[in-house]
């Protein structure tokens, strides 16, 4: 064998490795990122007062940020446009994003988890950066971003789409078609170990296609109308997705003209405190139970449990506020329950207005309409429908696909435009979808 061989083998050899110690760390960062932040929704479930301390909060992470060096505008879409670009991320943005996500969830602020654990895992790539061969280095931060959302999700194959659909990114080798599978099962692994959990085990949802599959026969209108009630479904979501990045993107915008972050985290703060610490006084104390990650919306909506038809608009709300005040934490999980609360929402007025003889196989089931919901809204908001699809086979069973697929066509379609992350849109004449964050944070 040459010396060049050799050589090349050894690298190799180096770059798997890497792989795996990337995703054990991975895996490791994600359960660290769990316990912090459930510990801190804990603590707000018992001191729901802890709210008023949001704009704290706020503040607490600007200067955790400032204290270790980094810029506070580092997002979510920023990092994604800097491993697309091949750039390196600050390794101290790991810890950072954990501290502030956790602090937000303490005092109440809609953010969740999983976006957070983007930031981190494209961090923890670059303590492996300079381990291995050049020709390996850009493969390393897709491939933790997409351990960690799948690490997550409890969905691992789909974070290996996500690293490739979110950032429009085609893979122009073996590795980089290797690495984020390696990744994304080495840190599932780690954090399936450790009992970190999207949804209980226990929790189920009904099979929309059952009767079709057990040889059952359907009349025609039956199926027609199984088949327009997922449409429906889609297309809600659709328009939600566009209203929602939309108006982010505006509040975001308009907060970043006040300047430096601070005064942003100061309004959207000080904002959701009076719409949530004034609960108790004008008797919707139940405003509350939407602060947080949104897991709550999505256990009980899949679940089949009642929820207010207004539900996915409080979410939605509190989320806006959070997000545009620039507090750090994730979109992916509010995202998700705003979806589930929608579903749920359009299943139960169909269930009042149209007769069991249109409705057929599916029913009135909120927790099926919870289920379509949350992916057609996931899919619309992130521009990602391949990665919501197999987030939905690995989470429900690849039997929901049929109905998933029913209603993310017209989410698609319908918010085909817009995205919370600007590498998940074509570019067009020339430039990403614009980011008033980064703009603004970049210009203080």
């Amino acid at each position: 064998m040459s010396a060049a061989k050799r050589q090349s083998a050894r690298a190799g050899v180096i770059f798997a490795l890497a792989l795996v110690v990337l995703g054990a760390l991975v895996g490791l960062l994600t359960v660290a990122l769990s316990v912090a932040v459930d510990g801190g929704a804990s603590l707000f479930a018992e001191r729901p007062q802890l709210v008023w301390l949001l704009p704290v909060a706020g503040l607490c992470s600007y200067g955790a940020y400032r204290a270790v060096g980094l810029d506070f505008s580092w997002s979510t879409a920023r990092v994604m446009e800097a491993v697309r670009d091949g750039r390196s991320v600050p390794p101290l943005l790991a810890p950072a994003i954990i501290v502030g996500t956790a602090l937000t969830v303490l005092c109440g602020g809609s953010v969740g988890k999983e976006a957070a654990a983007l930031q981190m895992g494209a961090a923890a790539s670059g303590l492996l950066r300079d381990r291995v061969s050049a020709r390996f280095r850009t493969v390393l931060a897709p491939a933790a971003m997409g351990a960690a959302l799948g690490a997550m999700l409890d969905a691992p194959l789909a974070g290996v789409v996500f690293s490739f659909e979110a950032l429009r990114r085609r893979p122009d080798s073996l590795a980089a078609l290797v690495a984020p599978a390696v990744t994304s099962f080495a840190s599932w692994g780690v954090s399936q170990a450790m009992g970190v959990r999207f949804l209980p085990d226990s929790l189920s949802v009904p099979d929309p296609w059952g009767a079709f599959f057990s040889g059952n026969s359907l009349a025609v209108g039956q199926t027609a109308g199984a088949l327009l009630l997922f449409v429906a479904v889609g297309a809600a979501a659709g328009l939600a997705a566009l209203a929602f990045c939309r108006a982010l993107e505006k509040l975001r915008g308009g907060l970043a003209r006040l300047g430096a972050p601070v005064f942003a985290l100061a309004v959207g703060g000080v904002a959701t405190a009076l719409v949530v610490g004034y609960a108790d006084l004008f008797h919707y104390e139940d405003v509350r139970s939407y602060c947080g990650m949104g897991l709550l919306q999505i256990e009980a909506a899949l679940a089949g449990e009642a929820l207010p038809w207004w539900a996915f608009i409080v979410k939605a709300a509190l989320t806006l506020l959070t997000l545009a005040g620039g507090f750090k934490g994730g979109e992916i999980m509010p995202v998700l329950a705003v979806g589930a609360c929608l579903g749920a929402a359009v299943f139960s007025a169909a269930s009042l207005l149209l007769p069991a003889s249109i409705l057929g196989v599916v029913g009135a089931s909120r927790s099926l309409g919870a289920l379509v919901g949350m992916v057609a809204f996931f899919s619309a908001c992130t521009n990602c429908p391949l990665t919501a699809l197999v987030f939905a086979g690995e989470l429900f069973g690849f039997a929901s696909l049929p109905a998933t697929i029913v209603a993310m066509v017209p989410a698609y379609l319908v918010a085909r435009r817009v995205s919370l992350y600007p590498t998940s849109l074509e570019r067009m004449r020339g430039r990403c979808h614009f980011d008033p964050v980064m703009a603004g944070h970049d210009a203080s």
